[in-house]
């Protein structure tokens, strides 16, 4: 690995202790491109925050904040900390329960020499615990433009393992915390790859270790308590068609977040729940406009 290169990584993290204990080893055996790993505790009651002042490695920066202010401004806090704070090349974006596999990140930095920084994006190739593909990236559909080099052409992808050049930071900004849940890496990662083309390199593998495969999950059948994310998650989802998609999208996209809502009225509970959590959903996101943030001069 090129050790004038270097990579600071941003772990959002909330009560998974052991978890986070993982991808933690796992991104410090990632070699010398890595330099600093900012860790961003949202509040954590589960012993995060003793195990985080434990650690005697310099390369970990934690902060513990004062209340927990949800996934999406988690990592808007955690990439604005490393570029306003930090001095890398690039922003390495993931969750607590991303464990990078060996060679992870040197396969990142090596596509990103071939593609010589020309990107908006670089995300791996993530597996759940059984092997199936997790969090799959949304293939261009130029899709076969690199191939020869191990490179899929994406139009956007997850917060497990994304890869972020800093000027591409600077160009389009930070993350959107006022998405809160499910939909803010959506919206960035298309914000980027607007930018510039980005790809999935196949050669990046990291295991997503999720409590369950996010591609068996629905409105449907997820329990009661999860219920507020799905509400993001419409909400988002609306607001990303209006700003990247054509008024025929935006409309198409409202038709099938009521049909999915009357279709989880066949659920074992909450069925009125469920529907009003569609509606409630759809309807914020046609006036949503949050407020986009940008690095400060260094």
């Amino acid at each position: 690995m090129n050790n004038d290169v270097k990579v600071d990584a941003v772990v959002v993290t909330y009560n998974r202790l052991q978890l986070l204990k993982e991808c933690l080893s796992s991104l410090l055996s990632q070699g010398d491109g890595l330099s600093h790993i900012f860790v961003i505790d949202n509040k954590s009651t589960d012993g995060t925050s003793d195990f985080l002042s434990s650690i005697t490695d310099d390369r970990v920066i934690s902060e513990k904040l004062e209340s927990n202010i949800g996934g999406a401004a988690g990592f808007e806090f955690g990439v604005t900390k490393a570029v306003n704070e930090g001095n890398a090349d690039y922003i390495w974006i993931m969750d607590d329960d991303t464990i990078p596999q060996d060679g992870a990140l040197e396969s990142l930095l090596s596509s990103a020499k071939t593609l010589e920084n020309k990107f908006g994006f670089l995300c791996s190739n993530v597996r759940w615990t059984d092997g199936t593909p997790s969090n799959i990236a949304t293939p261009s559909r130029e899709w076969p433009d690199k191939v020869d080099d191990g490179l899929i052409k994406v139009e956007n992808a997850t917060f497990v393992s994304v890869l972020v050049h800093r000027s591409a930071i600077v160009a389009v900004g930070f993350p959107i915390g006022a998405m809160k849940i499910w939909g803010d890496d959506t919206e960035y990662t298309k914000r980027l790859s607007n930018y510039m083309p980005s790809y999935f390199d196949l050669n990046s593998k990291v295991i997503h270790k999720s409590a369950f495969g996010l591609e068996s999950e629905s409105l449907l059948n997820t329990s009661a308590d999860r219920l507020w994310r799905y509400e993001s998650s419409f909400r988002n989802g609306i607001y990303v068609n209006r700003k990247y998609d054509s008024g025929k999208k935006v409309a198409k996209s409202v038709v099938h977040n009521v049909l999915t809502g009357l279709r989880a009225m066949k659920a074992e509970d909450k069925k009125i729940k469920r529907l009003t959590t569609a509606i409630k959903g759809t309807m914020k996101g046609l006036k949503f406009n949050p407020e986009i943030k940008f690095p400060r001069n260094k």
